[in-house]
């Protein structure tokens, strides 16, 4: 018996020893940062730790996220043992608007009740009011002096009830309002998930805990204004992006950095794999029946909102470029909610030198495109997107800046410029075919004119092109091309030069077409 004491007290003195305390602290999102795809977000939390094993409990973390982007980082004296997480908690937004909604209603429970009193005793003053007639015995005197008390005492019990109502009414309005907001968040808002972090000190101490976390369900996508005051002065290029997120958490007076990075893209190398040849064997095609919906023609496009002057907003941008990817740390704090529709975010502005010319195929269009060509492009650090352009402050239309060109200059489309006319027409005394033995020989020309309508010069990209050969027995020789720079491997021909006001300047453009004269010829 003694033995199974002693055994029990080492025990409980284990236990003890290795018992451990929770405690659920607060955690406020600090800092995020948005890549094109994903975001990590940086909690700070501040409590005190007792002497031993805690857990501690960081509620509100998002529910979709990377379990293996965790990161701790910690201030005190205590050692950080494990890290847990735990998606599908039930959303503390949800219980802070279901407590809210019960305390409003019993307000308005008891201001019934004090109501449904004040209605009762004035019915009991109205049936006391049944008072008998002079004939009776009520003397006039006496009579006035019950009328006296009966307009005091309606007076009060209606001042109560009218105060009542009064204060009601708020309250009822109210609880309509935290209502809806329920009904929204219960449809919107994913269930949130929990870190446990277990951690041990000597000692109690004050700790300090930096924690972040990737989450999915949100990311920024870039788009432009481009404005342009006249072809003699440079580009004005408003650099914005889109920001989204749909992470279950509200992101509240938070510092925002927008990264070009994109962690959803692996950066594991690609291998090559053999390339094995076989003969081809058509597979069996069978026939169905398939609708093929058709997008409507004529829809209008309409003019973005013009924004502000974004000029303050870039001197409080810092721009950190590392070997990877650019980091835009925005100055500004950020409130974006989640489930909400994209929040538009300024980043630069820039002011870039360009050449203006106007660029123009006759073949596929007779009106010509007003074309900038932005040199040095890459120091701008932008990514492909969409832009709305600007021109001699007007809204011309919309066009796409693409990053990925491998020209040193980037071109940007601002528009038709109507007042630049083409014309393509054949050479009839040329266009021949002929047999030659076993092969047959086609000849094509084309007159080609620009013709500039404007009172001042311009500078003009003529745009045509030959065909191109992809068998060896199809020969393409140009005879005459008149100064044009021919792109072998595409067939492009370009012409570029200055054109006066009302001027009409003329190219030829001459071509041969050999083939055998068994054979079908495509796109000629």
């Amino acid at each position: 018996m003694k033995i199974l004491k002693t055994t029990l007290f080492v025990l409980s003195l284990v236990s003890v020893g290795f018992a451990q305390n929770v405690k659920k602290v607060e955690a406020k999102i600090e800092k995020v940062t948005v890549f094109l795809q994903q975001a990590q977000m940086e909690k700070s939390v501040n409590t005190s730790l007792v002497a031993g094993v805690t857990k501690l409990l960081v509620d509100d973390i998002a529910n979709n996220i990377d379990g293996n982007s965790i990161l701790v980082e910690g201030k005190g004296d205590f050692t950080l043992l494990a890290v847990k997480y735990s998606p599908n908690h039930l959303n503390n937004k949800i219980n802070v608007l279901q407590d809210s909604i019960q305390k409003v209603q019993a307000d308005i429970e008891n201001l019934e009740m004090l109501f449904a009193v004040a209605q009762n005793e004035e019915k009991m003053i109205m049936a006391n009011a049944n008072v008998k007639s002079e004939k009776d015995g009520l003397l006039p005197e006496d009579l006035k002096e019950m009328i006296d008390f009966f307009r005091v005492k309606l007076t009060e019990v209606g001042a109560r009830r009218l105060q009542i109502q009064r204060q009601m009414q708020p309250l009822k309005d109210k609880k309509i309002r935290l209502e809806k907001q329920l009904a929204e968040v219960r449809n919107n808002a994913l269930p949130l998930g929990q870190i446990e972090l277990t951690v041990s000190a000597s000692k109690a101490t004050p700790a300090n805990i930096k924690l972040s976390y990737v989450a999915y369900n949100a990311g920024w996508s870039p788009n432009y204004d481009l404005r342009v005051k006249d072809v003699k002065s440079p580009v004005a290029i408003a650099y914005k992006a889109s920001v989204y997120q749909n992470t279950g958490i509200d992101w509240k007076d938070v510092k925002l950095s927008l990264s070009t990075s994109n962690p959803s893209v692996s950066g594991q190398k690609m291998e090559l794999n053999p390339q094995f040849l076989s003969f081809y064997v058509p597979p069996v095609v069978y026939q169905r029946n398939v609708k093929v919906a058709k997008m409507e023609d004529g829809v209008a496009m309409a003019a973005p909102m013009a924004m502000a002057d974004m000029e303050v907003a870039s001197k409080t941008v810092s721009v950190v470029e590392t070997s990877m990817s650019v980091n835009f740390d925005l100055g500004n704090t950020y409130s974006i909610p989640t489930g909400g529709q994209p929040e538009a975010v300024e980043i630069q502005t820039y002011s870039a030198e360009a050449d203006y010319k106007s660029v123009i195929t006759p073949k596929i269009d007779l009106n010509a495109f007003l074309v900038a060509e932005l040199k040095n492009w890459e120091k701008y650090k932008l990514l492909s997107g969409e832009a709305n352009v600007y021109f001699e402050n007007k809204f011309i239309g919309k066009t796409y800046l693409n990053e990925q060109s491998v020209d040193n200059k980037l071109k940007l489309s601002l528009g038709r410029d109507t007042r630049i006319i083409g014309k393509r027409e054949e050479i009839e005394n040329f266009k021949t075919r002929k047999t030659i033995g076993s092969n047959i020989r086609e000849s094509f020309g084309y007159n080609i004119s620009v013709r500039n309508t404007k009172s001042e010069t311009i500078k003009v990209v003529l745009e045509d092109q030959v065909s191109v050969s992809q068998d060896s027995d199809i020969e393409v020789n140009v005879e005459d091309l008149q100064g044009g720079v021919l792109e072998a491997n595409t067939g492009k021909v370009t012409w570029e030069f200055d054109l006066p006001a009302s001027q009409n300047k003329e190219f030829s453009l001459k071509y041969t077409v050999k083939y055998p004269k068994d054979k079908r010829i495509n796109n000629l």
